[in-house]
């Protein structure tokens, strides 16, 4: 093959759809030995004269390339439902025009289209300088692009001191993207692409309140132990339209003057209980609880949800439930006369206490 100068290696980087490493571009020639040394340098020679640039991750693409992952905005939605972003890094006047990233449909079942002014994470497939195809890798709602901590005010502007201990260093944070936060303020801040950043910047989301709010406590462990108070919009769309089933295939317990127990001010009643006293001495009773299990559904986005929380978590000044409200303090709350789907276990006892019987039914319930 014909040893490569700066005109065809430049050409290589250029028509690629993806920034390129050093191993990329020396397989592409098939070259080896000494010629080796001479594309690096080469690639040397391009880097001090502008016409490519080096990645944080050691690949080379053209100026107004993008990387090969990114953060982007989504600023359009076409009438066919096609979705189009910008990079969410991007200076107009020293680059020009933003080059547009057609976002490409996400195969997973259960995530929600992304909107306008949405923003992901993506990796980028490049078919010209304006125009980029995109992958979604983790939409930016994702705690886990998240970071949050004390925003404080320096000689030099703003940074975001993490509140977490496991953190190694505070993040930068551009006036234009404290988005009314002020010196003092507990926050949130989305993570943003630090490519030829020496520490990395975050963009403000949101305003969680005053370091010297005493609900600040509460907020900070929620947010170390990756909890938060808002679920993702595929499993609040998945609560909509959901009602009380009907009762084929269940049995009517209505009739039963079935009790919950719980505090005077309490939102979400989990079970509900019955005893009567039967003529031979024993007793019926009865335990119900919310049949949650018809309202999520394996693999969905509320039982993944769910099992990436656990369980409903208590704070003094606070709940962070397991499921959204409209089924954690509605469809599955026990909520007195109205009626609830439930699972209920019958049981027969003796004069001794002793089980004689029982049975489980999923049953629509009525507490008093």
């Amino acid at each position: 093959m014909k040893k490569p100068d700066k005109d065809s290696i430049l050409r290589l980087i250029a028509d690629s759809h993806s920034p390129l490493t050093k191993r990329d571009i020396i397989a592409a020639f098939d070259i080896g030995g000494d010629d080796r040394a001479e594309v690096k340098s080469i690639l040397r020679d391009l880097l001090e004269e502008g016409a490519i640039v080096k990645t944080r991750g050691q690949e080379y693409t053209i100026p107004r390339g993008l990387p090969a992952v990114a953060i982007v905005e989504v600023v359009e939605i076409d009438l066919d439902g096609d979705v189009f972003a910008v990079p969410a890094e991007w200076n107009v006047e020293t680059q020009g025009p933003p080059p547009r990233v057609e976002i490409v449909p996400e195969e997973k079942k259960g995530h929600p289209a992304l909107k306008e002014k949405d923003r992901a994470l993506v990796s980028l497939k490049r078919y010209s300088d304006k125009l980029y195809e995109g992958r979604v890798i983790r939409r930016l709602d994702d705690p886990r692009g998240q970071v949050m901590g004390l925003l404080v005010k320096q000689k030099k502007g703003f940074v975001l001191v993490p509140s977490s201990k496991r953190a190694k260093h505070d993040f930068d944070v551009g006036d234009k993207d404290l988005n009314g936060a002020r010196d003092g303020d507990l926050v949130v801040g989305e993570i943003q692409p630090a490519r030829g950043l020496a520490r990395k910047r975050v963009r403000i989301i949101d305003i969680l309140g005053s370091k010297d709010d005493p609900k600040a406590i509460s907020l900070i462990a929620l947010h170390e132990a990756g909890l938060t108070e808002k679920f993702p919009e595929s499993v609040i769309a998945e609560t909509k339209g959901m009602t009380v089933p009907d009762l084929k295939g269940r049995e009517d317990l209505r009739d039963y003057p079935l009790v919950t127990i719980d505090g005077a001010d309490a939102r979400d009643f989990d079970d509900a209980v019955f005893a009567q006293r039967e003529e031979d001495g024993g007793y019926h009773l009865i335990v119900a609880i919310a049949d949650v299990s018809h309202y999520v559904r394996p693999g969905s986005a509320l039982d993944r949800e769910a099992y990436r929380r656990g369980n409903s978590t208590y704070f003094p000044d606070r709940v962070v439930p397991m499921l959204p409200e409209a089924l954690s303090n509605d469809l599955c709350s026990l909520r007195p006369k109205e009626n609830r789907a439930c699972m209920a276990f019958h049981m027969r006892i003796d004069t001794n206490g002793s089980l004689r019987s029982y049975k489980i039914v999923r049953g629509i319930m009525r507490s008093v």
